[in-house]
């Protein structure tokens, strides 16, 4: 497909309307302004910048543009659907998840971090299942792609958890917030795969 067709066709494509999903004590939604601090705070625990693309340093701005614009945008254009994971009755938040990179074939890749003091609760895990159930149901997706750099066990373990086939390791195919290229994992579900 040329870059011009390509260009065409995302012009054309329809907004994505945010969803809310309950998943028992989760809540997961769209992003707001008010995000912006905890999302902040978040991602200054050195496990999110070392396993994710967010920017080394993370500031307060990047929190801002990423609840506020990019977010959104991903919505707007329905290249992604980014929520945030809140715990349904204090509204704390707990993690994100997105499925992001989708495109008109029925393609997606799951992403997601979970914030330190929520982690070994399952949070992840519910929250991407729901997603996942959602995205396979109400999009139609067909295949979802999960990539992590080589070492994330905690990730590879909610992948697996997830139902995702480990597919192998890409060389070099991911550059996290240290701006380095690193070997990933990659993993794959369908949406002929037993449900979650």
């Amino acid at each position: 497909m040329s870059a011009g067709l390509a260009a065409d066709l995302a012009a054309r494509r329809l907004p994505l309307e945010p969803v809310e999903i309950t998943a028992g004590v989760l809540h997961l939604r769209p992003w707001k302004l008010s995000d912006a601090e905890a999302v902040f705070r978040a991602c200054q625990d050195p496990e999110i910048p070392r396993w994710t693309r967010v920017p080394v340093p993370y500031t307060q701005g990047h929190a801002e543009d990423f609840v506020c614009r990019q977010a959104p945008d991903a919505w707007a254009t329905a290249t992604g659907a980014p929520l945030a994971v809140v715990d349904a009755t204090t509204e704390e938040l707990l993690a994100s998840v997105a499925l992001q990179e989708m495109t008109d074939e029925g393609d997606a890749e799951l992403a997601y971090w979970c914030a330190a003091g929520a982690r070994g609760r399952g949070v992840t895990t519910a929250a991407a299942a729901a997603l996942l159930r959602w995205g396979f149901g109400a999009l139609g997706l067909e295949r979802v792609e999960w990539r992590a750099a080589v070492g994330n066990h905690a990730s590879r373990r909610v992948a697996e958890k997830l139902g995702f086939t480990l597919d192998g390791t890409l060389r070099g195919a991911v550059v996290l917030g240290d701006g380095a290229r690193h070997d990933c994992w990659i993993g794959s579900r369908l949406a002929t795969d037993p449900p979650v």
